[in-house]
């Protein structure tokens, strides 16, 4: 089963969201993610948050709908973010994808990312997407296809670096460790129709983007 957390973060084109939405299982709105999730004609599975982002219009249509919320305070330990996905993991569910996760809160962005970290910890798989940019974590390998207009960059996590091959790239690399806080792995291309990104020791995220 896959599922999709949508977070209240930037989403400037809902007809990307119409489209992702397609591949989901379950949608799990986080507070005012909620608001994109109705712009977009999607009725979500489940509502949690403590509703303070979600617009007057979009609750009249989840109440309409029938659709189940679960509300949080204000204060807690936790985003709701992260309340999300503590609940996708104990319904299971081991493929979770955020959207809405990246915007100009600089800290929600960055405890989003990291989140990745829980989601491996936990022995799930999944990835952060918006419009222009996607991130996995990887322990292991990841199998990239080739596109036109992408540059994939490789961000240690580990603090004693990450121990990395890479084949199919503008810039290949053999067994090298990427130190913690170095931009080695920045800004590379993918240039034949498929390209391997093997980790033989630590973590690194691997982030596709476009201009």
């Amino acid at each position: 089963m896959k599922a999709l957390i949508i977070s209240n973060g930037d989403m400037k084109d809902i007809n990307w969201l119409s489209e992702i939405a397609m591949d989901f299982d379950f949608i799990l709105c986080a507070d005012g993610g909620c608001n994109y999730c109705i712009e977009a004609n999607i009725l979500p599975d489940l509502v949690i948050g403590d509703l303070d982002s979600i617009s007057i219009r979009t609750l009249d249509i989840l109440n309409k709908e029938g659709i189940p919320v679960t509300k949080y305070p204000v204060k807690k330990n936790a985003t709701d973010t992260e309340l999300a996905l503590d609940i996708l993991i104990d319904k299971g569910i081991k493929d979770i994808t955020f959207v809405g996760a990246i915007g100009s809160r600089m800290d929600h962005t960055l405890a989003n990312i990291l989140l990745l970290i829980k989601l491996h910890e936990k022995g799930c798989t999944g990835k952060i997407m918006d419009e222009k940019n996607t991130i996995y974590l990887v322990d292991k390998e990841l199998i990239l296809s080739k596109k036109e207009d992408s540059y994939v960059s490789v961000i240690p996590l580990t603090q004693k670096g990450v121990s990395i091959s890479l084949k199919g790239f503008e810039y290949e690399l053999k067994e090298y460790t990427i130190n913690f806080g170095s931009t080695l792995g920045i800004s590379n291309k993918i240039i034949h129709d498929k390209a391997y990104i093997l980790v033989h020791e630590g973590l690194c995220l691997v982030c596709l983007s476009r201009d």
